[in-house]
């Protein structure tokens, strides 16, 4: 975090000091921590109170850990026995998280771009920071801390020795997104897609486009707006910003267009963009089409920020799938030729993106067998029914061998499949993750491929971790 004082600080938050005065506090305050199980010696802990817990629980487990400072609100909160301790009393702990933030985002005072969309905000922001670190000192969110405590917390990262910063930015309803904008002032913003996510929060799909349209309330008119030109709802949006555009494409006309993209089994896929009348050639170590969106994403911001073309070819090649988003993992006895292809793409689902991973398993070939493991999407409401008989349905195009849903709602992507005359007899249902992960590392066997994808709190993971465990030799 960039170099504050105590005082400044407890200026800003109009804070209380508590046991001590600022004056016989040390002059430098440290970074920030919310969680008392890994904060370290000499941090400040900020008891923020959450749905299912409250950070004044933990204060007493935090001093006791090394906390330096604390950040609370309720009087519950006993400093009498830490003297050497600095005790700053707000009214409320996650306004002074996110005003604190604020302070430092202004503080620091360079280039930062926001990052939101409904789908692969964090695979975007991770390729983005990777083709961007080459030539920047860049600074991104950690893991996909993306709300209204993630996003400050991602900004108390800020140093002075930061040249950029990429955040990213998440909502499950409305106004969430023009909140989070008021606190981390982007100079520009990147939006990757509007798809069927939290429907349970909107009426329609263009109702979460309007949502994701608050950004454009906040973007400067001086800045840059990097949009999806093959999302008709994000095109629109893009019309009404009177700032600089950039658009990125793999269907329409862009001014970054993926061309002749062309798989090569699961670990390699090459492909030519179109930058601005520039044809570049490249390749990764993965496969997915929509992976191409994020590379063609990442490459828009590179372009704009002065990369060379050999810096972006070289930067591509370095490009690496963030964990449970679509890593393969051999598990197995390789050597004699009895590994399981395992593609885990377990961190989350929605009807999109799940039909662009089944478009593309349907390329795949040379496998034993094909078996899918498709968890429950979470938040669709009422339409959450027509959308897993949906997801059945194009199911059958992968040319799967066995599929295995989990979850209540997931047992409409079996019904779906039926529908479509893939047999019943290959269908599995379980109603959680550890009893479809116990099935199938008995069904698996040599050759196979299996693809692991659902929401985030059907716990898909836990089918990876088995697998990998239990058939690691």
């Amino acid at each position: 975090m960039i170099e504050l004082s105590v005082g400044e600080v407890a200026e800003v938050l109009k804070a209380r000091p508590k046991g001590c005065t600022v004056s016989d506090t040390p002059s430098s305050f440290p970074s920030v921590s919310i969680d008392s199980r890994t904060i370290r010696v000499g941090e400040c802990f900020i008891a923020v109170k959450g749905e299912r817990f409250n950070g004044h629980d933990f204060v007493e487990e935090a001093l006791q850990k090394g906390a330096s400072t604390i950040i609370f609100s309720e009087s519950s909160v006993d400093f009498s026995h830490w003297k050497d301790r600095v005790f700053l009393q707000v009214d409320q702990t996650e306004a002074a998280l996110q005003t604190l933030a604020y302070h430092v985002r202004k503080r620091w005072g360079k280039t930062l771009v926001a990052i939101s969309g409904s789908i692969g905000k964090t695979t975007t922001r991770e390729f983005v920071a990777t083709l961007l670190s080459q030539r920047f000192n860049v600074v991104q969110s950690p893991r996909n801390l993306n709300n209204q405590i993630g996003v400050p917390l991602s900004l108390l990262q800020l140093a002075e020795e930061h040249q950029l910063a990429f955040v990213e930015l998440g909502m499950n309803h409305p106004g969430e997104l023009r909140a989070l904008m008021k606190i981390c002032r982007p100079d520009s913003a990147l939006l990757t897609n509007v798809a069927a996510v939290h429907l349970e929060f909107f009426s329609d799909l263009d109702e979460i486009a309007a949502a994701k349209g608050e950004i454009l309330e906040e973007l400067p008119q001086r800045g840059k707006l990097f949009f999806n030109a093959d999302d008709p709802r994000l095109s629109r949006l893009a019309a009404t910003y009177s700032g600089e555009k950039v658009s990125f494409s793999l269907e329409n006309q862009a001014g970054i267009r993926v061309l002749d993209y062309r798989f090569d089994g699961l670990g390699e896929m090459s492909f030519e963009i179109d930058a601005r009348g520039e044809r570049l050639t490249a390749k990764v170590p993965f496969v997915g089409k929509h992976f191409l969106y994020n590379i063609a994403a990442a490459v828009a911001v590179a372009v704009t920020f002065g990369l060379s073309p050999d810096e972006i070819c070289d930067g591509i090649g370095r490009l690496k799938v963030p964990s449970m988003r679509g890593r393969v993992h051999r598990v197995g006895e390789k050597e004699k030729g009895g590994s399981i292809t395992l593609w885990d793409d377990s961190y989350n689902s929605n009807p999109q993106a799940l039909k662009i991973v089944l478009e593309t398993v349907g390329q795949f070939s040379g496998f034993s067998r094909k078996l899918l493991a498709l968890g429950q999407m979470l938040e669709l409401g009422s339409r959450s029914p027509e959308f897993h008989l949906q997801a059945g349905q194009q199911v059958v195009q992968c040319d799967a061998d066995l599929l295995v849903t989990v979850g209540k709602d997931a047992r409409y992507i079996g019904q779906g499949a039926q529908e479509k005359g893939f047999p019943p007899e290959k269908i599995a249902h379980f109603e959680g993750s550890r009893e479809a992960a116990d099935f199938l590392v008995e069904e698996l066997g040599r050759g196979d491929f299996l693809l692991v994808k659902g929401s985030r709190r059907v716990r898909m993971d836990q089918i990876v971790l088995v697998i990998k465990e239990k058939r690691k030799t």
